[in-house]
């Protein structure tokens, strides 16, 4: 009885939120069209059924720069650890050829996503693209009201830092975005408002024209509603167009919240524990 204990007890303590395969996932930034100079942007969207019962999904494409209280959705069907690409990402998912949001993913199963943002000049081709790589996010771990996210990689004076910002609840949030050196320093900070499901998305030094740091570090804080955001940071090069995403820190998740894998680790280490006392008594 006593090596059954120790397992359960294991799983106990293992933080069971810590997989990016769930059942609503959503990646800050996916899109395509023209850019700098000539440049054409596309989005590789990859989708694995993670669970082995076949899965429904429904992807809601949220446009940038205005609320999506009714998206434009699609559904895939995914059999049991199959896996779907989308490449380049394009309609009938997104609203057009040149558009810009974020790729909501519901399931009735666990899935993982992931999304590859490229970009290169029609006379190099495709061979020639610079690319940066974006993992789908649990909408549970968007950052609500008195919540905050870090998110590193700002600060580059040859570079060109693009916040991404979600409202994933369906209500609306206001948050501040706060600049801070690497001392942990405020250097400046803004306001911004995000309908209910509202994509933003904004340039750094257009938010803090006089904030001039070689490197930095963003704070986005919910401040004023009911919403959810979740945030990236998206850093490319002024020369190389070479991109580097970055991924927000995660609030941590209400101790009233058990989700129902953890439940269940909670009833067997009860069980376990019931019948080993039994056990000790005969």
């Amino acid at each position: 009885m006593r090596r059954l204990i120790i397992p359960i007890l294991l799983l106990a303590a293992h933080p069971l939120a810590a997989s990016y395969a769930d059942h609503d996932l959503l990646i800050p930034v996916v899109g395509r069209g023209a850019g700098v100079a000539g440049r054409l942007f596309f989005t590789a969207l990859w989708i694995t059924n993670a669970d082995d019962h076949p899965a429904t999904l429904t992807l809601s494409y949220l446009e940038s720069g205005h609320a999506n209280p009714s998206p434009r959705q699609t559904t895939v069907l995914l059999a049991p650890r199959e896996t779907h690409v989308f490449d380049p990402l394009g309609p009938p998912i997104l609203t057009s050829n040149n558009s810009i949001g974020a790729l909501r993913i519901e399931a009735n199963a666990d899935v993982v996503a992931s999304a590859r943002i490229y970009g290169y000049l029609p006379a190099a081709g495709p061979a020639s693209a610079v690319a940066m790589t974006l993992t789908a996010i649990p909408t549970r771990l968007g950052v609500g009201n008195g919540q905050f996210a870090l998110l590193h990689g700002d600060g580059a004076s040859d570079a060109r830092y693009k916040l991404h910002l979600v409202e994933t609840a369906g209500a609306a949030l206001s948050v501040v975005v706060s600049i801070e050196d690497l001392h942990g320093q405020t250097r400046a900070e803004k306001r911004i408002f995000l309908d209910r499901f509202e994509h933003v998305s904004a340039d750094m030094h257009d938010i803090f024209p006089g904030v001039k740091l070689e490197q930095a570090i963003i704070r986005v804080r919910g401040v004023n509603g009911e919403g959810r955001v979740i945030a990236a940071g998206a850093q490319v090069m002024n020369g190389s167009h070479d991109g580097c995403a970055y991924e927000m820190s995660f609030a941590p998740e209400p101790h009233t919240r058990i989700r129902a894998p953890e439940a269940a680790v909670y009833v067997a280490l009860a069980l376990v524990v019931a019948l080993a006392i039994v056990w000790r008594r005969k």
